[in-house]
């Protein structure tokens, strides 16, 4: 009897802890290179972190898709930290795979804006477990400094 009402507090004990809100933004987007024809750029994302606790992201990769249109990914394997409600910036370099597209929005966004939306995968480990969060932003972003 003794055993059962130790394994029944002990796993009341247990809680699975879970991330809450953590959002992704794009904050600036230019050329990595000496000219815009090369198929890559520095995309600098914001992170939002709306928890009451720290978290460390060991790597993140993003879906950039602009005006609607799927155009490029970025991957980085470098650490993130978000301290409890706060932001973070990190710069990471999107391999472009729609240059086609990309060129006709860079003259598109001579004269403005261009929508973007974002799709992120953060991930962290939980001990011996790797947890996944994912976020989806989007907004608009001003392409003029893919052009300089």
């Amino acid at each position: 009897m003794f055993a059962l009402l130790c394994s029944l507090f002990v796993s009341g004990c247990q809680t699975r802890f879970s991330i809450g809100e953590i959002s992704v933004a794009v904050v600036d987007l230019r050329p990595a290179g000496t000219s815009m024809m090369e198929s890559r750029a520095v995309m600098t994302v914001r992170y939002f972190n709306e928890n009451v606790i720290p978290i460390a992201f060991t790597s993140t990769s993003h879906k950039l898709y602009l005006n609607g249109t799927y155009v490029g990914k970025a991957v980085s394997n470098d650490a993130v930290g978000l301290p409890p409600a706060s932001t973070a910036t990190q710069d990471v370099v999107v391999f472009f795979e729609n240059t086609q597209l990309l060129n006709q929005l860079t003259q598109v966004g001579r004269s403005g804006s261009v929508s973007y939306k974002l799709v992120s995968t953060l991930i962290y480990q939980k001990g011996d477990e790797t947890e996944r969060v994912p976020a989806e932003t989007s907004g608009t972003i001003d392409l003029s400094s893919l052009l300089q």
